[in-house]
């Protein structure tokens, strides 16, 4: 758990100039006896902190509703003009006086009346429109927005126009009519031969009977080791004149090599030789695998065996519209069902000019 510490935030007296001030301690300024205001009350720079002892947290301080001086959440009347507190509502921490401000913010007066004064601009424009929502009247335009943020927006505008472009592309699609015009087969088979190879692996993975083994040390991959950590303070308003101080820390990590062993050796591997093929136009006679003639079998030196089988059924399509020529490549049974000149609805896309081959349907 990340450790706590207590410290008094900061206010400068608007009316005699006194900079400063401890926004617990000094609830008037002690030079000419104004009250605090709590929306001015800003983080002490690094450095300059002052730690609260033994100050037990309430609660959010309370503005008065007269006259706008802090009091502590547990006050039942306002220590500048005597006004009962019920009801009176909780003062503005940093965070929601300018919300999304990083943990440092606000580091003066100034900053924190700028702050303020922007949170309480933006309370206005929501009120408005809502009264605006309300009575049926138009809302007031919202205000144009900084030119340092062009950038951002033409980056988002160009990844939505590739994102339509792309959809576009992909999705776009309309019907047509078509005519098969023919029929294409492929069929192939590799012919294997077992031949003495030079391999490469760990040394946990060299195969039981490899020659000629040579090891060699070997970077086999990296690993991250953690090296330290890295610390910062986070800075939070307590709305009572104080702020606490966390500290939360991440873990950093550093690159380290893993060493293996990598080895050489020659092995038996069945590697391919050969691809005998057939091919031919039109579904009869029915496609046929091609003639494979092998010479001796067994677990020796030039010894031979089948593998890999392959197939491929492409159906040419004619469009009747502009009689541009299309394919499908299919299943051997649904291509060897679809007969020359047989007519089908199907889509295709209009960028593209691709079919989408399973969605077509008999006319």
């Amino acid at each position: 758990m990340p450790t706590e510490a207590r410290y008094e935030m900061l206010w400068d007296c608007p009316a005699c100039g006194t900079s400063k001030l401890l926004g617990l301690t000094h609830r008037h300024c002690p030079g000419c006896g104004s009250p605090q205001d709590a929306s001015k009350r800003y983080f002490p720079p690094p450095g300059e902190e002052v730690a609260v002892e033994n100050h037990p947290f309430q609660g959010r301080d309370k503005q008065c509703g007269g006259c706008d001086t802090p009091n502590a959440a547990g006050a039942g009347f306002c220590t500048s003009c005597g006004a009962p507190l019920d009801g009176s509502r909780e003062v503005r921490t940093r965070d929601e006086q300018k919300a999304g401000a990083a943990g440092f913010a606000a580091d003066s007066a100034r900053a924190a009346t700028g702050e303020h004064r922007e949170a309480r601009q933006a309370e206005r424009d929501a009120a408005m429109a809502q009264h605006a929502a309300s009575s049926g009247h138009a809302a007031p335009p919202p205000p144009a927005p900084a030119s340092g943020g062009m950038g951002k927006w033409v980056v988002l505008g160009g990844a939505l126009l590739l994102a339509v472009f792309c959809g576009v592309f992909l999705f776009w699609k309309k019907e047509a009519a078509v005519a098969v015009s023919g029929h294409h087969w492929e069929r192939s088979i590799e012919v294997e031969t077992l031949a003495l190879t030079q391999q490469s692996a760990w040394k946990e993975q060299v195969p039981s009977g490899a020659q000629g083994v040579s090891c060699r040390q070997e970077q086999r991959e990296t690993r991250q080791v953690q090296d330290g950590q890295t610390c910062v303070d986070k800075r939070q308003d307590k709305g009572d004149g104080t702020f606490a101080v966390t500290q939360e820390c991440t873990p950093n990590y550093r690159s380290e090599p893993v060493y293996g062993e990598k080895c050489s050796y020659t092995a038996l591997t069945w590697t391919v030789s050969d691809t005998r093929k057939a091919s031919g136009k039109g579904v009869a006679p029915a496609p046929s695998w091609p003639a494979v003639t092998l010479g001796a079998t067994g677990n020796f030196v030039g010894a031979q065996r089948e593998g890999k089988r392959s197939e491929s059924y492409t159906l040419q399509l004619t469009n009747e519209a502009d009689k541009s020529t299309l394919s499908c490549a299919l299943p051997e049974a649904k291509w060897a069902s679809m007969a020359d000149g047989s007519r089908w609805k199907a889509q295709v896309g209009v960028i593209s000019g691709a079919v989408d081959c399973a969605a077509m349907a008999p006319m």
